[in-house]
């Protein structure tokens, strides 16, 4: 009984000693972020006129550093009023995820070109102001696709830089969007088990016929306490045209800082 404790013992001593091996060899860092987004869109299923207008746009991320690997899971949430050139105005809001994977196990993981894939959730939701009745529509699509980041660190008068810039290509997924007639997918209404209804809203996300394209060019200065400030510039291209065309465009601006957990 006693060697079987000793043994039981042994191996949880061990599992904790390879955790905290794989612990001190990692570094986690959160990033908050905001500042304002340039925001266009056209949705073919409402009209055919661009509506655009400035509207705030805010992340949060945490990013997970191994010897391997680098893993970040992000959230983010813009909204804002726009309006078309003969003055009709929406309310829209988006709410997403978005994840990525960069791997550099034989490379250094803050210089360099490293590869990876990603993940983006996005849902998008638009109050058209003036209208009673089909005023609300959405489009939300899941997608994985390739990935790729580029890392320059440089010195500036004593202090600590670094240039990053991080695109990726959304490839295959799925998309469920607001019919030609209210805000409900076609089908959705129909007569049928609830699994059938879903299925029919559902539309493939498939590259050449639907895109989105996400980049990213961030300036960060590492401060004194080992903290940092950032500076970041991402535009993003969006065209899903599974049912009725949507397309979309973002220039976003933001202000980040970073809190070094570990």
């Amino acid at each position: 009984m006693r060697s079987t404790c000793n043994h039981f013992l042994f191996l949880f001593l061990l599992t904790c000693m390879v955790h905290l091996n794989a612990f001190s060899q990692s570094s986690g860092n959160l990033w908050l972020s905001t500042g304002f987004q340039a925001f266009t869109s056209r949705d073919a299923g409402f009209s055919s006129m661009k509506y655009s207008g400035p509207r705030s746009f805010s992340t949060g991320a945490f990013a997970l550093q191994r010897p391997h690997k680098t893993e970040t899971f992000q959230v983010e949430f813009g909204i804002g009023p726009l309006s078309n050139q003969i003055g009709n105005s929406l309310n829209a809001l988006s709410a997403g995820f978005w994840n990525s994977t960069f791997y550099h196990r034989e490379k250094d993981a803050d210089r360099g070109l490293h590869w990876g894939w990603s993940n983006q959730n996005l849902l998008n939701l638009r109050r058209h102001n003036g209208f009673t009745n089909y005023s609300l529509r959405y489009d939300y699509f899941t997608s994985i696709g390739p990935a790729l980041r580029y890392r320059y660190p440089f010195q500036w008068k004593g202090q600590q830089f670094s240039w990053q810039t991080l695109a990726h290509w959304q490839v295959v997924g799925f998309q469920i969007k607001s019919g030609f007639i209210g805000a409900d997918p076609a089908g959705v209404t129909e007569d049928g088990e609830p699994l059938d209804n879903f299925l029919r809203a559902v539309d493939p996300f498939y590259v050449g016929r639907d895109w989105h394209l996400g980049l990213e060019s961030t300036l960060v200065w590492t401060l004194p306490a080992g903290n940092d400030l950032a500076l970041r510039y991402r535009p993003e291209f969006a065209f899903l045209k599974g049912g009725q065309p949507i397309h979309r465009v973002g220039h976003a601006v933001s202000l980040l800082i970073n809190f070094r957990i570990w």
